[in-house]
């Protein structure tokens, strides 16, 4: 996967000092890591010999991708979740939160930044943030972001929602009715998974 370094470039420029530093350096790869140094080092936020020293060492955190183990996947790499910037947002934040869940659960993930939309007017550039995983891991870390991230914010949506309800509203809404889907989804991934499971053992063993 290739980088779009002036959009990177541009992308780092448009953010605030304090969205800039928020930024985890150790999560960038090497590319990325020297156009961060730069606009770092251009407000003047960090020290060059401490950027250079920061990247000397290469040091990432605990199952965080190194350099070596990019080559082995970003190729079939898939995207799975992703973020877009709008003013005030906080899409780069979200996009670390989720490396973050993934990288816990040994997950290798690399956060890829492109320009979904250029800037027009006083519109700043859109950026994209995906989340990309090797691609045979992609529905593993889509279950993990379900559980570690999108869920309880979901759950947040309902306790909000359902507050908001008549009483009669709320008791026609039985839970096996509203989750009715999420349990048709479970059955079939897993009807789907072990399908091809005695399909590839019927064949081994012919």
């Amino acid at each position: 996967m290739q980088i779009d370094i002036k959009s990177l470039r541009q992308h780092y420029g448009s953010l605030s000092d304090d969205e800039l530093v928020a930024i985890d350096r150790d999560e960038l790869i090497e590319t990325a890591q020297k156009l961060y140094d730069e606009e770092l080092e251009r407000r003047g936020l960090n020290e060059p010999e401490q950027a250079e020293a920061d990247a000397a060492e290469g040091d990432y955190a605990p199952g965080a991708p190194d350099a070596g183990a990019d080559a082995d996947w970003i190729e079939d790499a898939a995207c799975a979740c992703s973020y877009v910037s709008q003013p005030g947002g906080s899409a780069a934040t979200d996009a670390e939160n989720a490396r973050a869940a993934l990288q816990d659960a040994g997950v290798p993930c690399e956060i890829s930044v492109i320009e979904a939309a250029r800037s027009s007017g006083d519109q700043p550039a859109q950026h994209e943030y995906r989340v990309m995983v090797p691609g045979a891991l992609n529905l593993k870390a889509t279950s993990i972001l379900d559980k570690e991230v999108f869920n309880p914010q979901l759950e947040a949506d309902w306790r909000t929602h359902f507050e908001e309800l008549t009483d009669d509203q709320l008791v026609a809404l039985h839970p096996d009715v509203i989750c009715a889907g999420l349990v048709d989804r479970i059955a079939r991934l897993k009807s789907a998974y072990n399908d091809e499971i005695s399909r590839r053992f019927k064949r081994s063993s012919e």
